[in-house]
């Protein structure tokens, strides 16, 4: 008992000392890495369908894996006594997903849910019937294929447009810590500046 628990205190003091160090890459890390999975995201239906391209699969892949595993190394960082604290902690604890504000947790949930949501409204259905009739033979079709493509650009143009203005309500939340109204007024007008980034980015890259 003695030996295990000079063995977790010596890992601790280990990773109080390197927490600098693994702060400041998951500062820049988690951000980066999550920009080349989220550029790389379509390579994950055409890994349904067949027809991905292997580096970039693997590069995706290794971009989840990276963001989850800075993510929890992150956490317990900042799970110790001599976390930092102020504006640098707020922005870390945004990036470790730590101590949100439950607004920021509902409007990430709809950053992720209504995306898809609005493209099957939008595609009234069709390619879902389609699944359903069909099976697993829908996923030959040209037709279904580049919905599942569609969706994953849908999410890439939310997710670029959504994920700055959930820092900036996360940062709101924190800044006045007792209005427990003001950030839950604010989650509709996160989704309406979102579908009006998606807009732009879209007119910019056209």
């Amino acid at each position: 008992m003695a030996f295990a628990a000079e063995k977790a205190q010596t890992q601790e003091s280990l990773l109080e000392r390197a927490s600098p160090f693994i702060l400041l890459m998951a500062l820049f890390g988690i951000p980066g890495a999550g920009c080349v999975a989220l550029v790389l995201l379509v390579q994950i239906p055409r890994f349904i369908y067949g027809q991905s391209v292997p580096l970039l699969l693997a590069a995706e892949i290794g971009g989840l894996i990276a963001v989850f595993v800075l993510l929890l190394v992150l956490r317990a960082c900042l799970a110790l006594p001599y976390a930092p604290v102020g504006f640098y902690r707020n922005v870390l604890d945004f990036l470790a997903m730590a101590r949100w504000h439950p607004s920021v947790k509902a409007a990430l949930i709809g950053l992720i849910v209504l995306p898809p949501t609005w493209f099957i409204h939008a595609d009234k259905y069709r390619r879902v019937t389609m699944l359903w009739t069909m099976g697993r033979r829908a996923l030959t079709l040209s037709d279904f294929q580049s919905g599942l493509d569609s969706i994953a650009v849908v999410y890439q143009l939310a997710l670029t447009g959504g994920v700055p203005l959930l820092f900036a309500l996360h940062m709101l939340s924190r800044w006045k810590p007792k209005n427990r109204v003001l950030p839950w007024l604010l989650v509709p007008l996160l989704f309406v500046f979102t579908a009006i980034a998606v807009v732009l980015i879209v007119t910019m890259t056209h």
